[in-house]
């Protein structure tokens, strides 16, 4: 396990401060998290199968996020703990979030013959396209036809949209009646080929 720290004492005091802003409690930060991770499996096994390299920038994007909760999750532990007891009941927190953040360093691991350029087995790809399931991360210009559509009528039943970030939040169950906005970024989720058709109306 790696905790990353900010790089200065100034970005330490941003979080600190961005995390009493947003007055989220524990077990927000831990169910975002956990759907932050669970967004970088699927699109770490679809990097993979696709071979996308610029998936895998999008992954390392979304990693570094995660490492933030997991930063924040600890600070709000810290400022929860008043006294010896409950620093010890939040130990466990603190562990399911070092364990989640391991996750995603497994995925980053994964990944990483992509970044070198180093070719994947047959076998493994294999195995990926048995799953038949991928996804894929969107981010949606000014000129993209999807804007002003609903979630509903852009993905016409062929996928699921697991992830809608905006305005930099994340939302992972967007109502499908949702307006698609310029800068909006969504993750796919389906058949290759239909997420294929998905990705190219973008």
């Amino acid at each position: 396990m790696v905790i990353r720290i900010p790089k200065s004492e100034y970005q330490s005091e941003q979080i600190l401060e961005d995390l009493l802003k947003k007055g989220k409690n524990v077990v927000d930060l831990i169910v975002e998290m956990k759907n932050m991770v669970n967004l970088a499996i699927a699109l770490g096994f679809s990097a993979l199968l696709m071979q996308d390299k610029n998936l895998v920038k999008k992954i390392h994007e979304l990693e570094e996020e995660i490492d933030l909760r997991q930063y924040e999750i600890e600070a709000e532990c810290m400022l929860a703990s008043k006294t010896p007891k409950d620093a010890l009941e939040l130990t466990s927190v603190i562990r399911l979030s070092s364990a989640m953040e391991d996750i995603s360093d497994a995925i980053k691991e994964l990944i990483d013959s992509l970044s070198r350029g180093i070719p994947i087995h047959p076998t493994i790809l294999k195995g990926l396209k048995d799953s038949m399931e991928v996804a894929d991360y969107l981010e949606i210009k000014k000129s993209s036809k999807t804007v002003g559509k609903t979630l509903e009528d852009f993905t016409e039943g062929k996928g699921d949209i697991i992830g809608l970030r905006r305005d930099g939040k994340w939302d992972y169950l967007p109502n499908r009646e949702e307006v698609i906005k310029p800068g909006d970024v969504l993750i796919i989720s389906g058949r290759r080929r239909m997420v294929a058709e998905m990705s190219k109306k973008v």
